[in-house]
């Protein structure tokens, strides 16, 4: 009887196993017939996503939890960013922060003459006189050691503390997003994100990819729904 039993468990265990579908490649990707005919008869994939709050800001029934949306700013896209009156743009240089009236923070592990090792990133914090704070990741895509000032950006990072400090806070604005933006704000001027995932409860972040080639270059959004704001946001693009 025993071995009946352990028999049958064994089986559910493999029949549960054998019911885990694949990623489906084709998540997101509008039928071709469909859009050529109004044909409206093609079935939507199954929600395979356990998520039960990004329903209430956008269709998530193309999303699942192992692959990403077939939704992707454009190659045409360009960034359109400042930071406390400063622009930016990625890639780029130190020598521009610098002429921007960007130094790097006191007490920080590198110099102007630090080594960059080939194909290695380095993340730096800059300051201006304002007090304002800046993330840079500095990247060098070349076979040889690059000194930090000659070595590209490709991403920056802001961290937004308007709601805990809405008296005090350093203006950033990344294609329309803002220190006050909400979550749907986000939603109205970006569209629907390539790709979402929840941190931790109530925070999540949106990635919005330029393309499908380097899902590297993208913005990304940090935010929490409690309190429906921006903790932080990244921009980037590496060549």
């Amino acid at each position: 009887m025993k071995k009946v039993i352990s028999l049958i468990l064994a089986g559910l265990i493999l029949l549960s196993f054998s019911a885990c579908s694949k990623a489906d490649k084709q998540y997101g990707v509008k039928d071709e017939e469909t859009e050529n005919t109004g044909n409206t008869k093609t079935e939507l994939p199954e929600i395979m996503t356990l998520d039960q709050k990004m329903s209430n800001y956008f269709d998530i029934s193309v999303f699942d939890e192992e692959n990403y949306s077939d939704i992707y700013l454009g190659k045409k896209f360009k960034f359109d960013a400042s930071f406390d009156g400063s622009p930016l743009n990625v890639p780029e240089v130190m020598e521009n922060l610098i002429n921007d009236g960007w130094k790097l923070a006191e007490g920080s592990d590198y110099d102007e003459n630090s080594l960059v090792f080939a194909k290695e990133t380095v993340y730096v914090t800059f300051v201006n006189d304002n007090g304002a704070k800046l993330s840079a990741l500095f990247y060098n895509s070349s076979n040889s050691s690059v000194k930090l000032l000659k070595c590209k950006i490709v991403k920056f990072r802001i961290e937004n503390n308007y709601f805990q400090n809405p008296n005090d806070y350093d203006e950033f604005n990344v294609n329309g997003i803002t220190n006050t933006t909400a979550v749907t704000d986000i939603i109205d001027v970006l569209g629907t994100p390539s790709h979402f995932y929840e941190v931790s409860d109530d925070n999540y972040y949106f990635d919005y990819f330029i393309s499908k080639s380097d899902r590297r270059n993208k913005i990304r959004t940090f935010v929490n729904l409690t309190e429906d704001c921006i903790t932080a946001i990244e921009f980037s693009y590496y060549k």
